[in-house]
C-alpha cells in the first residue's frame, strides 16, 4: 500500500474513533493521542493502527483448501494426520507462509470448514502458534 493511501486510510480510521468517541455506550480501542495521531498523519500511529496491509490472494485459500480437502478424503487421511508440520512443506511449495496460514487456519475454523483437521492441529507435532487458531475480540 503506497504512502498516501495509508495516511487517508488512518484519517478516515481516525474520523471514525472521532465519532465513535461521541457515542453513548461505545468503548473505543484507543485513545485521544491515537486519534489525533491519525487524523494528522502521526506515522507512528498510523503504522501501528493499520499494520497489515498485506492480503491473502483467492489463490492461497484454493491452495489451503485443496491440501486439507487431500487429507479429508483420503483414506487413513485424518488419521495418519498428526498436525501442522505435516503440512508445513506442502504450503510453503504453494507460497503459503507461516503466517498466512494461520490467517487462513482460523478463517476457516471460524466457518467451521475442516473442523477435525484443525482440532488435530492441537498437537505436539504443530508448533505452538499453530495449535489453536482463535480470533481475539478485536478482531470480532
Amino acid at each position: 500500500m503506497d504512502l498516501d493511501t495509508k495516511l487517508f486510510l488512518g484519517k478516515v480510521l481516525g474520523e471514525i474513533y472521532r465519532t465513535q468517541k461521541h457515542m453513548e455506550g461505545v468503548v473505543l480501542p484507543v485513545g485521544d493521542a491515537e486519534i489525533f495521531g491519525l487524523l494528522n498523519g502521526i506515522e507512528e500511529v498510523v503504522d501501528k493502527e493499520i499494520p497489515n496491509t498485506e492480503y491473502i490472494s483467492n489463490q492461497k485459500i484454493k491452495d489451503m483448501d485443496s491440501i486439507l480437502r487431500q487429507i479429508e478424503t483420503k483414506d487413513e487421511g485424518l488419521t495418519e494426520f498428526k498436525g501442522y508440520r505435516d503440512i508445513e512443506r506442502d504450503l510453503e511449495e504453494k507460497g503459503i507462509n507461516r503466517g498466512e496460514a494461520i490467517t487462513i487456519l482460523t478463517y476457516f475454523k471460524v466457518k467451521n470448514y475442516y473442523y477435525n483437521i484443525i482440532k488435530k492441529m492441537d498437537s505436539s507435532d504443530s508448533p505452538c502458534e499453530c495449535r489453536r487458531f482463535e480470533i481475539c475480540d478485536s478482531q470480532k
